[in-house]
């Protein structure tokens, strides 16, 4: 076996397409076929065993989909590069495969070139994807990056002794009324706290501020 040998799984319901695949596959001599299964739980169960570098995955099995393996080999067998084979171009579609873990996807309509192509792209770590795709890529990472810098900031707002006391009581379930009584200030100066605090916490209503309190284990806290 040569040293630059890429040790290739391939898993695929479609016996006529799995057995093209091993047949042309196999006739490069930098590929070695390390093995096959017909569904996801027996491609599974014989790449924990086989330990190939790339598996090929076919996104429509029985048992388990294509996603489902690519979830179950990122956490178990996160060394194996996964290749989804199947898919229609779809940005959602991609895009969930790549946020469980998969390294590279080819669409029904692609040539087998352009297959031998990823295969060797992801197996020396590159990224394979469309022009589209990868703008997507970008969009989607600068959401999730929005979303960060925004919980981070809710995470670092720091609410006064009196705030915390107003929503220890709004735990209770009390009115502002009782709420100005118990802490012998005035209605109005229990609202303007109330605003105060989901202004403060970018809330919007008096269950969420109790939720997020409870969440970071505030209540009862000064």
């Amino acid at each position: 076996m040569s040293k630059a040998s890429i040790r290739i799984f391939i898993a695929d319901d479609n016996c006529l397409l799995l057995e093209g695949l091993v047949t042309m596959l196999g006739e490069k001599e930098d590929f070695i076929v390390a093995g096959t299964a017909p569904n996801g739980l027996k491609a599974l169960e014989q790449i924990k065993d086989l330990r190939p570098e790339v598996a090929l995955i076919d996104i429509g099995m029985p048992d388990k989909d294509g996603l489902e393996v690519i979830q179950a080999l990122h956490q178990d067998s996160p060394e194996v590069k996964v290749i989804i084979l199947g898919l229609i171009d779809l940005t959602d579609e991609i895009m969930a495969c790549i946020e469980a873990g998969a390294s590279g996807y080819v669409l029904k309509e692609s040539s087998f070139d352009h297959l031998v192509e990823t295969i060797q792209s992801v197996h020396r770590n590159e990224a394979f994807c469309s022009p589209r795709m990868a703008a997507s890529l970008f969009s989607r990472i600068a959401e999730l990056t929005s979303a960060g810098r925004t919980q981070t900031s809710l995470d670092s707002v720091k609410l006064t002794g009196r705030e915390l006391d107003v929503i220890n009581l709004i735990a209770e379930g009390i009115s502002n009324k009782e709420i100005a009584r118990r802490l012998f200030i005035e209605t109005q100066t229990v609202k303007n706290h109330v605003h105060n605090i989901l202004e403060k916490l970018q809330l919007h209503s008096r269950f969420e501020a109790v939720q997020y309190a409870r969440e970071r284990k505030l209540l009862n806290k000064k």
